[in-house]
């Protein structure tokens, strides 16, 4: 779930799906027919109503998380009962967004890219998830280059201004593009399971890859606790800003 900085109606989603095998190429069956629900603190439920647009998709309007708020999730599904709780996670705002022009060198490309300037808070141990969207498309996935860029924790710049941060410092832009950087608040529960999972999405297969190893989320199967659930209910506060490549 996501609260936007300065917006007062929010879109939260929830994705569903099941677990191909290991071999299967195909896309991952989504879930349709579950009944999804997050809980506030104070007793209130809203629904998560699934979309026909986006399979799999659930989809809840009136809900606005609150500060320092924790959150339930509870899915009902072929007869399993799934449950997740998350605290709501602040961000430190985007204080700017440019253009800056690379030189090529032995490791990246050069041509325009693009940054940012905030401002991490001080001594409260703040951990960041970045997305980079070019028209509409998140190019920030994880590969061997920009695995390192997609999550952090502010253990080298607490308290201080960010200046020149490049989410994507693989990706080349042309005039005319819209790039949107979102900056997403997320708890130190959600960083180590992002880190471990895009360690290991991102291995190149030579010898210093680190062994694959089980990645466990916060959703458990209150039926049956052997079946646990892959995957993360997060609850974070967002910043985003967008340029348009002159």
């Amino acid at each position: 779930m996501e609260r936007v900085h300065g917006q007062s109606t929010q879109r939260h989603t929830i994705i569903l799906s099941k677990v191909n095998d290991y071999f299967d190429n195909e896309q991952t069956p989504r879930v349709t027919d579950a009944i999804v629900t997050v809980r506030e603190p104070s007793g209130v439920t809203h629904a998560f109503v699934h979309g026909t647009a986006q399979p799999g998709t659930y989809v809840n309007t009136t809900l606005v998380p609150a500060d320092e708020l924790t959150y339930t999730l509870r899915i009902e599904w072929n007869n399993e009962l799934y449950e997740a709780t998350e605290t709501f996670t602040n961000v430190a705002e985007i204080e700017r967004i440019y253009q800056q022009f690379e030189e090529e060198n032995l490791f990246e490309d050069g041509g325009i890219k693009v940054a940012i300037d905030f401002t991490d808070p001080s001594g409260t141990g703040d951990n960041y998830l970045w997305e980079l969207f070019l028209d509409g498309e998140n190019v920030l996935v994880p590969d061997p280059g920009n695995s390192g860029n997609i999550v952090a924790t502010d253990k080298f710049f607490d308290g201080e201004t960010v200046e020149g941060y490049f989410p994507n410092e693989e990706k080349v832009f042309t005039p005319g593009q819209q790039v949107l950087v979102r900056q997403i608040g997320i708890s130190r529960n959600q960083y180590d399971y992002l880190f471990i999972l895009l360690e290991q999405t991102g291995q190149t297969g030579q010898l210093i890859d680190v062994p694959a190893a089980p990645i466990r989320g916060n959703v458990r199967n209150l039926t049956n606790p052997g079946k646990p659930a892959l995957g993360y209910f997060g609850v974070s506060e967002i910043s985003e800003k967008l340029i348009i490549i002159q």
